[in-house]
């Protein structure tokens, strides 16, 4: 479950995994077409290169004989795992309980597909008693330990959603430094009703936008799953920040695992 289809950019990562598609910068992987090659490429396409070589010496009536800018290179492709940031709006509010339930569920139906596929998830959230963004599971593909952290994120009474998508985005870039072949996605789970801008003069909608706008340029998919209480859509900002993000809105009524990786093909191809 949770497949994805197609790669949603040309980076070459350095590693397998089950997950999404990408291109590989290892001698391993299916063999999808050719290109030219470099001078550093090692994995050559016998079969294009003889075409190549053929079709040139046909064009001159020349003996057949392989050139260099004959040689071309294999371009691979290969499934490889997830980085998932979920943000969490655990602000003090009717749906909050309901709203954490329902993100545990996604965590964990992603940790128990992660031990065959190498997925990763981390969880951000806002700070009891501060209005603040902290890291309330760093990545792990670990069931028991999402299990036992994700009980202990508290009810906060502010909505720093500015903050938490920098914490996240930061993160994510922290860890794709270690981890340089996984591919990277935000999930954003709130009502969209951020009361905390990152500076005390700032407007709270106008920053989370700004941020939404910093993962797109970061080319980090982001889906974001609005949650807002009936009669309040209007002042959401949850479809907004999918719209600057070039992410994916979900209704959380409409969330399920299923809907879950249609949104995430759609970012990724």
């Amino acid at each position: 479950m949770f497949d994805v289809k197609a790669p949603a950019d040309g980076l070459e990562r350095g590693a397998i995994g089950r997950r999404t598609r990408s291109l590989v910068a290892l001698r391993r992987g299916k063999y999808s077409r050719p290109r030219l090659a470099r001078a550093r490429d090692s994995d050559v396409a016998f079969d294009a290169t003889v075409r190549a070589a053929a079709a040139r010496a046909g064009r001159r009536g020349a003996v057949f004989a392989i050139a260099v800018e004959d040689v071309r290179a294999k371009v691979r492709e290969h499934r490889v795992p997830l980085e998932v940031c979920f943000v969490l709006d655990n602000s003090y509010s009717l749906q909050a309980d309901r709203l954490v339930e329902k993100v545990k569920g996604l965590v964990f139906e992603l940790l128990q597909d992660a031990a065959s596929r190498g997925d990763r998830v981390s969880v951000v959230a806002f700070r009891s008693g501060r209005a603040e963004a902290t890291v309330a599971l760093r990545p792990t593909a670990s069931v028991r330990l999402a299990a036992e952290r994700l009980r202990r994120v508290p009810l906060s009474g502010r909505t720093p959603l500015a903050a938490a998508l920098d914490t996240a985005r930061r993160l994510l870039f922290q860890e794709l430094h270690k981890r340089a072949n996984a591919h990277p996605l935000v999930v954003v789970v709130s009502d969209g009703l951020p009361n905390v801008p990152l500076r005390r003069t700032g407007d709270a909608i106008r920053d989370v936008l700004e941020q939404g706008l910093l993962l797109r340029r970061a080319r980090i998919p982001c889906v974001v799953v609005d949650a807002v209480p009936p009669g309040r859509a209007e002042e959401s900002c949850g479809r907004a920040l999918a719209d600057v993000a070039s992410g994916v809105h979900v209704a959380l009524s409409d969330l399920s695992p299923g809907a879950f990786a249609e949104a995430v093909a759609e970012l990724t191809g």
